[in-house]
């Protein structure tokens, strides 16, 4: 994220990277083709890729990152899951180990989660006006979500079936906004329905920190009841409910998450085999509009903490 709009090339952020102390990079969702082919000629090792990758128009001259992999409408669910195995591919071709996944969404009032955050902002998260406006969001999610979710769940299957073949990883990942999917207990049935498949959790410290302070999951539990799953993890920090600001920058408990992070290799069963995880993949999500002053020191305190 952070080299967006920064550097002329992408030669010149692997080296400020470096500078930086980072040794390995994420391709993200947000990469242009002209940017991921310069990435992969410097030649410095790409961990993870965000699904979808690179960047390009759809069908329907739509980014592909706004097709839903849980709509049910087939056309476009077929073709985000025809996206999410090109950037699959692009994982084997570029030997990453993984490529994070963002599993749908369902169509809710909107303007409902807009209201609970405006509210949040102006410290009124206490108020009846609050708790009216959650209970509306909770209400609506309930009762639409289950065509989407299938829908997510087939798209999952499918797509699982081809990372096998592929050997890469897929991580889902905690969402951000609260008509995404999966939430914390739809999370844990489609790892329990693919247990045995190379998929796993991916958790995103920002993501699962916003949520506790909306009132929703808690960012612990996310971590507690996930943690055997884990195979990477966003860093980023959170002051008030703004993410992907620089670890240490903002209030997120720090020693909470390094607590829950596995550290040993570990074996992860995929089908008949076993896949060898050396460690958690642990990636700095840090928006572009972070200033570099902002980023030194970051792998220095992560370090600290006994997160990297």
């Amino acid at each position: 994220m952070w080299a967006k709009g920064r550097f002329g090339n992408m030669t010149e952020f692997v080296i400020k990277a470096k500078e930086l102390g980072f040794t390995h990079v994420e391709a993200s969702a947000s990469v242009s083709p002209l940017a991921l082919t310069e990435l992969i000629k410097t030649s410095v090792p790409i961990s993870s890729i965000h699904s979808p990758c690179p960047a390009v128009l759809s069908s329907k001259g739509i980014p592909v990152a706004n097709l839903s992999l849980s709509s049910i409408e087939k056309s476009e669910r077929e073709e985000a899951v025809d996206f999410a195995k090109k950037t699959i591919d692009l994982a084997s071709k570029v030997g990453a180990t993984a490529v994070i996944i963002h599993i749908g969404e369902m169509p809710i009032n909107l303007g409902l989660e807009d209201k609970l955050r405006q509210l949040y902002k102006q410290h009124l998260a206490q108020t009846k006006e609050y708790s009216r406006v959650k209970e509306q969001l909770v209400y609506q999610r309930v009762s639409k979500v289950s065509p989407f979710l299938e829908a997510a769940r087939e798209s999952l299957t499918e797509l699982s079936r081809y990372s096998q073949g592929k050997g890469i990883m897929l991580g889902l990942e905690t969402r951000f906004y609260f008509h995404e999917i999966p939430n914390i207990d739809e999370m844990e049935e489609l790892l329990k329905e693919t247990k045995g498949r190379r998929v796993g959790y991916w958790h995103d410290v920002g993501h699962a920190e916003v949520q506790q302070r909306l009132g929703f999951a808690s960012h612990e539990e996310w971590l507690s009841r996930f943690e055997n799953r884990m195979i990477g993890v966003h860093l980023h920090d959170v002051l008030g409910i703004s993410d992907h600001r620089p670890p240490g920058k903002g209030d997120v408990n720090w020693d909470m998450v390094a607590k829950h992070l596995p550290r040993a290799p570990r074996q992860i069963k995929s089908g008949e085999e076993w896949a060898i995880l050396d460690r958690v993949i642990r990636v700095c999500e840090i928006a572009e509009w972070n200033g570099e002053r902002q980023i030194q020191g970051v792998v220095t305190f992560l370090q600290g903490k006994g997160i990297l």
